[in-house]
């Protein structure tokens, strides 16, 4: 077993901290497939751990399916304590995720045994924090939930992990906010959103702004949660963390999000095509890259392969050597049309299975007027 970890995976867990979600899924695919060539199986499921925390921000959980049953193949097949205690506390989570929260308890107990006997600190405490935020989900086991956090909080004097610590500060604030306990909760969200900032964990900024703008809320301050629910709309993008987007969206007070409602407005006769940020965009000499645009809009979310792409856009059949850079390059030159940020695209993203079209974006065609979502 390697000691080192993987490039692909370091990269994976940087991409999250800076919440380029489909970036570290992609990152944390090709970790998974490294890992198993070491072999490595807790940098597998390190890896599989980060995937499916991306496919569950990006609301496609159901590309997480394939993962998560081979991680329960490994369940059955393999009798090491420590490498169960982990595999289990991912499916716990992947069953939360699901709303099967007795299904996800069952597993987080078993997970929490067995770490505590193989002495696996950093399982037993992301299995903690699993089973507090499912206990989180009810009243009635508010109190559960907070026995174990402070469970975890004595882990986390033996641990760095600052991404759990935080995660954990913001549930006991939002458990406090919903017992109307608002100074403890402003505190140690106050707190949280200093270390978050330390560490650069953007998207858990915004979800602290978000647990401040609901204290002030409940306490009926109004311009305190107008100003907290704003900053906190305005750090999230809606394409690139859907599943954050609609949770804040929802303690945002009306007409706070300004923004366009469509990232994209096409008028397919004269080429012309309005991105929310940009603005117009000219393809009246680019006909091969609207075209290409028109393929990928009209189907969100459908992967093209090279040889999908050179069929429909050149009418041609696939040849690596005449057509591997004709892409590439036709690629880039439509993200550079499209994409606000170059480095980290949010519309035309690319897997293991092709390029398409993000399908959390929304388009209005000014002809027909129709839209995808």
């Amino acid at each position: 077993m390697s000691s080192l970890a993987l490039p692909s995976l370091t990269i994976a867990r940087l991409q999250v901290r800076k919440g380029d979600l489909h970036e570290a899924r992609f990152s944390a695919e090709d970790a998974r497939y490294e890992a198993l060539l070491i072999p490595d199986r807790a940098q597998w499921l390190e890896a599989s751990r980060i995937f499916l925390q991306c496919c569950q921000e990006l609301e496609e959980l159901s590309l997480a399916q394939g993962a998560m049953e081979e991680v329960l193949q490994f369940l059955a097949t393999n009798p090491s304590e420590a490498p169960q205690a982990q595999a289990e506390t991912l499916i716990s989570s992947w069953l939360l995720a699901q709303g099967k929260i007795e299904e996800s308890q069952g597993y987080a107990n078993s997970a929490i045994a067995k770490a505590t006997h193989s002495r696996d600190l950093g399982t037993l405490a992301r299995s903690l924090l699993i089973l507090s935020l499912s206990l989180s989900m009810s009243p009635t086991t508010y109190g559960l939930a907070l026995q174990q956090l402070e469970k975890l909080d004595v882990l986390l004097g033996e641990l760095e992990n600052p991404e759990i610590l935080l995660t954990a500060k913001l549930l006991r604030g939002y458990i406090y906010t919903q017992k109307a306990q608002f100074d403890k909760a402003l505190e140690l969200l106050w707190q949280s959103y200093e270390q978050a900032k330390l560490h650069g964990f953007h998207l858990l900024i915004s979800s602290i702004l978000a647990q401040l703008a609901r204290v002030y809320r409940d306490q009926q301050h109004e311009e305190h949660y107008k100003i907290y629910a704003e900053l906190a709309l305005k750090g999230v993008d809606k394409t690139k963390s859907p599943r954050l987007y609609k949770a804040i969206s929802q303690i945002c007070p009306p007409g706070l999000n300004n923004l366009p409602q469509y990232d994209f407005c096409i008028d397919e006769d004269s080429r012309l095509v309005m991105e929310k940020s940009k603005g117009p965009i000219d393809f009246k000499n680019q006909h091969i890259l609207f075209e290409m645009a028109l393929l990928f809009i009209k189907n969100p979310g459908q992967r093209y392969s090279k040889e999908n792409l050179v069929e429909a856009i050149w009418s041609q059949s696939y040849d690596p050597e005449l057509h591997d850079n004709l892409i590439y390059v036709s690629i880039k030159r439509l993200r550079t049309l499209l994409e606000p940020d170059l480095e980290s695209p949010r519309y035309i993203l690319r897997d293991r299975k092709g390029y398409y079209f993000n399908p959390q974006s929304t388009v209005q065609f000014k002809n027909t007027e129709e839209a995808t979502l």
